[in-house]
C-alpha cells in the first residue's frame, strides 16, 4: 500500500467497486495491460500490479487497452445521449 493518501483512496475505491469514483480517475493493470473503472466487476489486481490514470486517453497513451467487462471508454450505461 502507498503513503499517497489520494492513490490509498482510490484503491479502496476499487475494492468496493464505488460507482461514485467512475469518471474520477482509471486503473490501470501492468500484467493484463488493461484499463478499468474503479467500479469494474472483474476481480481487482494486486496493488504492486496497478497504476492509476486521470482519463482513459492518458492509459491509452501509455500502453492499455479498455476493459471489455466495464468499457471504460464508453459513456456510463445510466447516461442517455
Amino acid at each position: 500500500m502507498s503513503t499517497d493518501p489520494t492513490e490509498n483512496l482510490r484503491w479502496k475505491a476499487i475494492q468496493n467497486r464505488d460507482r461514485s469514483m467512475d469518471g474520477v480517475f482509471v486503473y490501470c493493470v501492468r500484467s493484463t495491460g488493461i484499463v478499468c473503472r474503479p467500479s469494474c466487476p472483474s476481480r481487482p489486481a494486486r496493488a504492486e500490479n496497478v497504476v492509476f490514470h486521470e482519463t482513459v486517453e492518458a492509459a491509452r497513451e501509455g500502453g492499455f487497452r479498455p476493459c471489455l467487462r466495464c468499457r471504460p471508454d464508453k459513456p456510463e450505461t445510466w447516461v442517455k445521449s
